[in-house]
């Protein structure tokens, strides 16, 4: 009798260990700060012999998460669930805290602790109030045909018979009704523009990566509202694009935005779009690669953020005096930048960024 007593302590004791778990969490979808819910993570444990649990989940203040805990009794297959509200606060991909589990015998003799992953959530730029960037993006390059890009109605050439697929907006009705079969409207096409964005990730300032990816936010958002197509270079090159996925895709990019050791050259720029560079250290290799890429553009604009931030709308600054280093070199290939159809907009932190 005794002999049994002691192997069923002896199994009591070692029933932590036997413990097996996973977790999965649910209810924490990308959004932007501000943005508050409730999340749930649950945990699903089995346990051959009675164990106390202890299921613990710790803050963030990124995510205005509040650490939360809860205790339970386990014994065979058991399922634990913990609610975790937040408050979203700050841009970035930032990882859930671990969740702890902590499994005691029931006796209080032998211990083991879990350590299991939750993954991240991912939280976008702030949406800032900002004036409209000018120059505008341009959708259509003036003057330049092409065989391939977007029809322009406007530009009819000639008529042709229709052909099952044409718009019915380009259908020649007064035509059609002249000749008594439908034709349709033989229109010029016309190269697409858009929007080509760059953002320089050597960041100097721990601000600058933020009111980048505002900036850089502000200017994609009008370009989607305007119908037009925009592409993205940050920590990837997001293609020339438009459409609710192609949006997602750039603020999953802005949001995991992260500072580099040293500054990414800009990729060239797609055939007559407009080009638009955020930097603050404006390295001389990032100039030259920035002249070069423009080669292809219609029109360039190279924003400067010399303190790594501006002044947005309500907000008030002291002045700043001197000339970082950043905003020496980009004035001194102010006219060569110029000559290569890329306006140089300086931001200086006590200002407000004016788009013009």
């Amino acid at each position: 009798m005794g002999a049994l007593a002691l192997l069923l302590l002896l199994a009591l004791a070692l029933a932590p260990r036997w413990l097996r778990a996973k977790a999965k969490v649910h209810g924490f979808p990308p959004g932007f700060p501000g943005r508050a819910g409730e999340g749930r993570v649950e945990v699903e444990v089995q346990a051959p012999l009675p164990v106390l649990l202890q299921v613990e989940v710790g803050g963030s203040a990124a995510l205005g998460l509040a650490p939360r805990k809860a205790l339970a009794l386990a014994w065979g297959r058991a399922k634990l669930g913990l609610s975790l509200p937040y408050r979203y606060r700050r841009r970035g991909a930032h990882p859930l805290p671990a969740l702890q589990l902590r499994a005691r015998g029931v006796l209080g003799l032998g211990e083991r602790r879990l350590a299991l992953p939750l993954g991240e959530a991912l939280v976008y730029p702030a949406l800032r109030p900002l004036p409209p960037l000018l120059p505008a993006p341009a959708f259509f390059l003036e003057g330049r045909r092409a065989p391939w890009g977007l029809q322009d109605p406007l530009e009819a050439v000639g008529l042709r018979p229709y052909r099952p697929g044409d718009p019915l907006r380009l259908l020649a009705r007064k035509a059609s009704l002249r000749l008594g079969r439908p034709v349709v409207r033989e229109v010029e096409r016309r190269l697409e523009g858009g929007l080509f964005l760059h953002v320089d990730t050597q960041s100097l300032h721990p601000s600058y990566l933020d009111h980048a990816a505002s900036l850089a936010l502000g200017l994609l958002l009008e370009a989607e509202r305007r119908g037009e197509r925009y592409g993205l270079s940050a920590s990837e090159v997001l293609p020339l694009g438009r459409g609710k996925a192609h949006l997602r895709r750039a603020l999953e990019l802005l949001a995991r935005l992260a500072p580099s050791p040293a500054a990414p050259l800009p990729p060239p720029a797609p055939w007559g779009s407009t080009y638009v560079l955020l930097t603050q250290g404006a390295e001389e290799a990032f100039l030259k690669a920035a002249l070069r890429g423009a080669r292809r553009a219609r029109e360039g604009l190279l924003v400067l953020l010399p303190e790594g931030y501006f002044l947005f709308p309500g907000e008030k600054g002291r002045p700043v005096h001197g000339k970082p280093p950043g905003l020496e070199r980009a004035l001194r290939y102010r006219a060569l930048l110029l000559a290569h159809g890329v306006r140089l907009l300086v931001v200086r932190g006590h200002e407000p960024f004016r788009g013009k």
